[in-house]
């Protein structure tokens, strides 16, 4: 079972850096990956695969200086929790 409430908070997270520090195609397919699961629900393992697209993700803006790269490694901890 997949909660709706963490998976929404992780997609507003994931948007929020995306407006901050720009967007990466890890975040644009995790963000797809989430609309997903919305939208027709889905199992842990898209939860998994969105959470490891977004350590990836966190990782490159770490490198590139931003500083809300945490809010992404957030973002996959909360996805994590979410089933």
């Amino acid at each position: 079972m997949v909660y709706r409430r963490q998976v929404e908070e992780a997609y507003s997270i994931v948007q929020s850096v995306a407006k901050s520090c720009g967007t990466l195609p890890e975040m644009e397919e995790a963000l797809r990956v989430l609309e997903e699961v919305l939208s027709y629900g889905g199992f842990e393992s898209d939860l998994e695969y969105a959470a490891q697209l977004l350590r990836d993700a966190a990782d490159t803006l770490r490198y590139q200086g931003c500083l809300d790269w945490y809010s992404l490694v957030l973002a996959a901890d909360t996805l994590e929790h979410a089933s």
